[in-house]
């Protein structure tokens, strides 16, 4: 009878298992399937409206998009081998920290530094809604319900700051060169080098004080 009641409860926590992966597999799929919509929607509007196909991949030059597209990959590989275990662990722990904070920032900086700029319409709002707010914010959620096996180094840390650190030495490149910082809060030009340095400073602050809290969260989680 111990015997038995061990099975059952083993096969009860085995079903318990599958029914959560089966949700969190559904979840990412809702999430996947309405970001590679905004993505390719966005392009064939592109398309047409300039007449030139190629003409998309300059939005790519901004952090919101590099960023989406960064979490919609990762998404989509983590549907292809949701029951490949081995595949999977490959792209959680430390990269999934990393664009998990990646597509926070872009939450986040949005939200308090550039939404009162921009105030889309039509197609404009959908995708601002999608790539700003709801692709973010799923995403965050998606890491608050899975990332909790694999236990955070503090070394982590300074790895993940070297994209942020990259896009921001290529927005000033690229405004130096064109004249267009990419962000108003990035204007050179506008801001002065006092404020400039000021801005970039806060904007790593903000960026390192977000990661040490997804490493700490995460720490403390898988605590044994």
């Amino acid at each position: 009878m111990r015997v038995d009641a061990k099975n059952l409860a083993t096969s009860i926590m085995k079903l318990k298992k599958l029914i959560i992966s089966d949700k969190i597999l559904f979840y990412r799929l809702i999430i996947v399937a309405l970001s590679w919509f905004t993505i390719i929607t966005g392009w064939i509007i592109g398309s047409i409206s300039s007449g030139d196909p190629f003409s998309w991949l300059v939005g790519f030059k901004y952090y919101t998009m590099q960023t989406n597209l960064m979490v919609t990959i990762w998404l989509t590989l983590a549907i292809i081998w949701h029951n490949k275990p081995e595949s999977l662990k490959k792209i959680t722990g430390p990269l999934k920290g990393a664009f998990t904070l990646y597509i926070t920032t872009t939450f986040v900086f949005f939200a308090i530094l550039l939404q009162v700029f921009y105030i889309p319409t039509g197609w404009a709002a959908f995708s601002n809604l999608i790539l700003h707010y709801i692709t973010p914010i799923t995403f965050i959620v998606d890491w608050i319900l899975t990332e909790n096996i694999d236990r955070y180094k503090w070394k982590y840390l300074p790895y993940w700051t070297l994209y942020p650190i990259g896009y921001l030495i290529f927005a000033f490149i690229h405004g130096v060169i064109s004249g267009d910082y990419l962000y108003p809060f990035l204007d050179l030009s506008v801001r002065g080098p006092v404020r400039y340095l000021i801005i970039i400073c806060f904007l790593l602050g903000v960026g390192i004080v977000m990661a040490s809290l997804y490493i700490a969260i995460n720490r403390k989680r898988t605590k044994n």
